[in-house]
This record gives C-alpha cells, structure tokens and sequence, in this order.
C-alpha cells in the first residue's frame, strides 16, 4: 500500500519522460522538421537524427516548476549582483582583456566598464555558464513544458523558435548543435545570448572564423557591446543620475497639460483618463472637479502630460519637464536632454534616480530597472577601482 502511495505522490510529467524520451517521436516533433525542411532546406534524416538526440531534462522542468520567488526589493536585489569579490573580478578581467575592451568601445563606440559589468552579472565572468546542452533545454522547454505542464502558447512558440535557431546557428557556424552548452532556459555563453540574439548579435570579434561566445572572451566582449550598440547606445553619453523628488502640486500638473479634451456621450473621467494613459485622479486635480462622476457632455478638460514613474520604455521627457513634475536632477544634465524617473526601495527610504537612453539600452538586455541599476552601478564600482590603479582612465 505505502509502494502504491508512492506512486501517487509522482509529478505526471515525471511518468510523460518514462513515456517519450526521444523527442523525434514528439507530436509536435513532424511539424518542426516539415518547417525546417520547407523555410531551411535542411535535412529531414538530420533533423530527425538531432531530436532523437535531444533528451528531456526533467530537473529543467522541475525548476521552471517551482513557485516564483518573492519579487526582491532593490536593497537585496542590489546585493545579490554587487559585491566586493565582483568588482575585484571585473577589474581582473578588465585587465586581462584591456586591448580587446578598447578595441570594442573605439570599434562600437560602447563603455568598457558596462561591457565588463553585464559579462560580470550574467556569470560572473565566465564562471557560471550552465550546464545543459541548449537542445535539450529548448527542446524540454518548447516540447513538454509550455505545452504540457504550464501551458502557453506565446512562451512555447518562442522556444520553438530558439530551437530552430540554435539548429541555423549549427549550420552557420559549422558547429553541431547539439554540443552547445548553456543556461536551464537556453541562454549561452558569457553572455548568456538566447539562440535568436547569437543570430543577430554575435560577432567574430578576432576574425578566426567563428564567433566563439563561450570561450572566447575576444568575441564575448565584442558580442556584448554590439548588442548594446544595436539597440541604440550613444557613446560618451550619460547613462543615470540621482534625484530627489517633490510631491506635484495641481499647479505643476496644470503646468504641463499638453492637449483639452472634449466630453462626450458615454465618457466617464476613468475612461477618458485610459484613453490617456493617465490615472483618472489626476485628471480630477487638475481640472479641480468637486465629483469625479458629474461630468457633462461638450465639457472642456484639460489633459495633462503626466509623467510615469518606472516606465521602462524609450525616454520622451526632458530634464526640464520633469522638473516640472516634480523631479530635480541632483547632477549636471542638460536642460534638453530626454530622460525617465525611478524609484527604488532602498530599505529605510526611496531612491529616486532619471534615466537616460543608454540604462534603457541596458535594460534591452533583461527588461527590469533593478538590472539595469545593477549593470549601471557595478560599472561604475568596477570603473573607480579601475581607474585608481590606473591612476588614470
């Protein structure tokens, strides 16, 4: 009775690995090579060879399974990704690979201390790589996980996608793909690239013929600076600086109203503020409206150009509108120059930082503020060190 309790007690996905293990046996597994074949012109016996190759991983399954973390406020955040034994290293490696940074940001126009500090987050320069072979985990991820255990159409396509190019990726640079290794979730190298962006971004850096991301560091750091490059970096441009913030007053919403808006049937000021992309006590403030629910067809309001806080996209507000909203830069910074505000929870109090073009091109490379502050202030750490035994930069 306690065997068959046992039993029980077992993941179904434990029992589908028992089941199908070769994945060129998969159902899906047809209309993957029928694609190949027809976009590609590969193989059909060479596909089929690969995915019978390919194996499911089930601890890959079982960490994509855990719950999710309790989301990290940025003081522990911060500590996780920045620490002294980091910033000694990046030096280090500073240091060993000082011709080929310099080559990179001359060549890219990207900052060496950035390029070292993603190398760094990433995997501690190049020492926590993973220890999958990325077929498996794409094909365990694409095949089983986001199609049988959680499924998601959107996450299973793009792993499907991954897939095939980790296979393109095989043939262009003469590799076979299934000897490439990386992360649980099919990111390679230092760098920790996705198949898709190895495609676009990767680059022979030294010219030996193949862009080596996982133990080159040659190509390593030209590969991540031209990531950075393509998404847009502005050489010799800031990247954050520190703010303080004032609580806006109706008066300096009122102060940066852009357009008046004409009620009409049906509008609501919460529907009206939506259409805005504003919060619809703004509008109330700033049209000083006693009730929020009496609003009348043909009445004018005005629309204020509010300003979001932790709006991870391109920056549209000058230094001086923010100002306006209440943010003060507490470094130099051009009236003109556009930017975005954050607040971070620093423990026992906010930070409040404005971001410019190059931290939102940081985030490019992991969507998130606090990894994009983490990559900003551990290249700055790396940088001073750097700089003081230099004694020159």
């Amino acid at each position: 009775m306690k065997k068959f309790i046992g039993w029980l007690l077992i993941p179904v996905w434990a029992f589908s690995s028992l089941a199908r293990a070769d994945y060129s046996e998969h159902p899906d597994a047809a209309e993957f090579i029928d694609s190949m074949v027809k976009t590609h012109q590969f193989s059909r016996i060479e596909l089929t060879e690969w995915l019978s190759n390919a194996k499911k991983i089930d601890s890959i399954i079982a960490a994509m399974s855990r719950p999710a973390e309790k989301v990290k406020p940025w003081h522990e955040y911060r500590k996780h990704f920045i620490s002294d034994q980091r910033i000694s290293w990046g030096v280090d490696f500073w240091n060993e690979h000082n011709v080929v940074l310099q080559k990179a940001q001359q060549t890219l126009g990207v900052d060496s201390a950035v390029v070292v500090s993603i190398i760094g987050v990433e995997t501690n320069y190049g020492r926590n790589v993973g220890n999958y072979r990325v077929i498996d985990a794409l094909s365990t991820l694409a095949f089983d996980f986001y199609r049988d255990i959680e499924p998601r159409e959107k996450r299973r396509l793009f792993f499907t996608g991954e897939l095939e190019n980790l296979i393109l990726i095989g043939r262009t640079q003469k590799v076979d793909p299934t000897s490439l290794m990386g992360s649980y979730a099919g990111a390679m190298g230092w760098g920790q690239f996705m198949p898709s962006s190895y495609r676009n971004y990767a680059i022979d850096f030294d010219q030996d013929g193949y862009a080596d991301i996982w133990k080159n560091p040659n190509d390593v750091i030209g590969s991540v600076a031209n990531y950075l490059a393509q998404h847009g970096w502005a050489a010799q441009k800031p990247i954050a600086i520190r703010a303080s913030r004032e609580e806006p007053t109706s008066e300096m919403i009122k102060s940066s109203a852009i357009v008046h808006y004409t009620v009409g049937p049906g509008d609501t000021l919460y529907s009206i503020a939506k259409k805005f992309g504003t919060e619809h006590y703004n509008l109330q403030k700033v049209n000083d409206l006693k009730n929020p629910n009496e609003l009348f067809v043909g009445q004018d309001l005005t629309i204020s150009s509010d300003v979001k806080i932790n709006a991870l996209t391109r920056p549209s507000k000058t230094i001086a509108e923010l100002k306006e909203a209440g943010f003060d830069a507490l470094e130099p910074a051009p009236s003109d120059i556009k930017a975005f505000p954050m607040k971070l929870d620093a423990g026992n109090k906010d930070e409040y930082w404005i971001g410019f073009n190059n931290f939102y091109v940081i985030s490019r490379y992991n969507p998130r503020i606090k990894y994009a502050m983490a990559v900003y202030q551990l290249s700055e750490l790396i940088q001073n060190e750097y700089c003081a035994i230099k004694s020159k930069c």
